[in-house]
């Protein structure tokens, strides 16, 4: 079969040709055998010479963003699947991929075969989130009405995407775990992890969030108590409203959110106090809580400040193409990992909102009231965003054995043996107790920080005990979400307990690792 060359596509300048896997392999996008891991080789000559060259472009340039961000075994699903599934078969016709193509593949697949168009679906999500050429722009809700059987191999997966889909319960709480102790080790900056965690906290769209300035942040008392919310610009508004800034509505969010943006909102302050003068404590609320990078050096002064912030609006805020590069570079950094594959969540804002907004549902919100709450003007395009598949019932702690195994790793480089090796070892205070007051081990971080056992367990600054009594904290664990569902509790406060339970189950794992190192060294 003649194949295609990529020789003839001509990729955006924007677009960097060399790329460094999520396992940290260099290749570039031009050659047709891309290395992305040790194992792993995306086949990009395997193309049929029919292929429309923007499908082309767009393939190449999605496969090898997601190279940087999720696990290799993943993009060379993808790859494999896209191409001798879909593009060696009759049901691709030439020209951009729309939906009667889709269609046509899903019927003629077998029972046992749909996952794989679930997994052409986990790319074709990423390809339209990423704006690249090559899909209809209408086929993501027909990708979301698909209903699909998984390839489940053992494992508890959700019948919904695991890839580009709305977060489970337990990967949320994974998510915001890995990204506090992300920031906490300085692995992520104040910048990314405001970004993160807007993107998390909002499930607003890129336009909005990048639109926002420091006068939107808000606080007031209500009923003698703090209320923080943002004055999030509209965005996608008909009619006269319609412009930038031009319209807002007020969301409340956690105290959590706001000090992390009101902290990112003092650098900008202080940055631009530094470099340019006169400017007044109104000047200093225009701009942008995500301002460009070096944006200073257009401006010589306050005058110059407000007469561009007048003219040219958008000017100093951060781009589209930078929000999607910070979001990008979280993405890439990320190693939290997902109970359902066992392999690297992939974070994206677009997986946010359908994440918001499938919780959202869960809690019985629809309709009107869901489409407020998501920003949209009517009720038409909010099933895009939703999942409405069931989870299935089984806990994670008995199921997830890959993700168990990286976990497990994980804790094994911070066992303790005994208390002097603990990082505040002759600290009483950092100990760490189960019920009845027994020791399982110590706090490495704050000495102010008074979190239970069940945020202790998780935290990168928990130091297990080699020989603590973890068994008997799993029981407890267990039986207290057993009488949490007796008392009737919603299925979202015990998924609560899945991430904890996890995470004592992995360091059981890793001190069984450890001990078993120590008897092969003695034998």
């Amino acid at each position: 079969m003649a194949m295609a060359t990529k020789a003839k596509i001509k990729f955006p300048q924007h677009e960097p040709e060399v790329r460094i896997s999520k396992s940290g392999y260099k290749f570039k996008i031009s050659d047709n055998i891309w290395k992305i891991s040790p194992n792993e080789y995306i086949n990009m000559s395997a193309l049929p010479a029919s292929v429309d060259y923007e499908v082309i472009s767009g393939m190449v340039l999605t496969l090898a963003r997601m190279a940087e961000e999720v696990s290799p075994s993943h993009v060379k699903n993808c790859s494999y699947y896209f191409i001798h599934y879909f593009l060696e078969t009759p049901h691709y016709t030439g020209g951009c991929i729309n939906g009667v193509d889709i269609l046509n593949l899903k019927a003629s697949l077998s029972r046992e075969d749909e996952y794989k168009l679930g997994t052409i679906r986990a790319l074709f999500r990423n390809w339209l989130d990423w704006g690249y050429p090559g899909l209809h722009r209408d086929l993501e809700a027909l990708l979301n009405s698909l209903t699909l059987r998984g390839n489940v191999k053992g494992k508890a997966v959700l019948s919904n995407c695991p890839y580009a889909g709305p977060f489970t319960v337990t990967e949320q709480q994974i998510l915001l775990n890995w990204a506090a102790n992300a920031f906490a080790t300085d692995l992520l900056t104040l910048r990314e992890y405001a970004w993160f965690y807007l993107c998390y906290g909002t499930a607003r769209r890129l336009s909005q969030l990048t639109s926002l300035r420091i006068r939107d942040l808000k606080v007031k008392l209500r009923e003698g108590k703090k209320e923080y919310s943002i004055d999030i610009p509209r965005a996608k508004k008909r009619g006269d409203e319609g412009g930038f800034r031009k319209s807002f509505r007020n969301l409340v969010v956690t105290e959590d959110l706001f000090m992390i943006l009101i902290n990112l909102a003092e650098t900008v302050k202080k940055n631009a106090l530094r470099h340019i003068s006169g400017l007044n404590a109104d000047d200093l609320g225009e701009l942008p809580i995500f301002v460009k990078k070096r944006w200073h050096l257009n401006v010589n002064n306050a005058t110059s400040l407000r007469k561009m912030l007048r003219e040219k609006p958008q000017e100093l805020h951060l781009t589209r193409f930078s929000a999607v590069q910070i979001s990008s570079d979280i993405s890439k950094k990320c190693d939290a990992v997902s109970e359902r594959t066992g392999e690297y969540i992939h974070f994206t804002p677009s997986r946010c909102r359908r994440t918001r907004a499938t919780n959202l549902v869960r809690h019985g919100i629809t309709g009107v009231q869901l489409a407020y709450l998501l920003d949209h003007e009517d009720t038409q395009n909010i099933n895009v965003y939703t999942s409405y598949t069931p989870e299935l019932a089984l806990r994670i702690f008995a199921k997830m054995n890959e993700a168990m195994s990286f976990l497990a790793l994980k804790f094994e480089g911070r066992l303790i043996a005994k208390e002097s090796e603990a990082i505040r070892g002759d600290d009483p205070s950092s100990r760490v107790h189960k019920k009845g007051f027994e020791h399982v081990g110590n706090c490495g971080g704050s000495p102010t920080c008074q979190s239970g056992i069940k945020t202790c367990v998780v935290c990168v600054r928990f130091q297990p005990l080699l020989n603590a009594p973890w068994s008997e904290l799993l029981g407890e664990m267990i039986s207290e979400l057993e009488e949490r569902h007796k008392q009737g509790a919603s299925e979202l406060v015990l998924q609560s307990y899945d991430l904890a339970i996890a995470h004592v189950s992995a360091i059981m794992r890793a001190c069984e690792m450890q001990l078993s190192k120590r008897v092969d060294i003695s034998l």
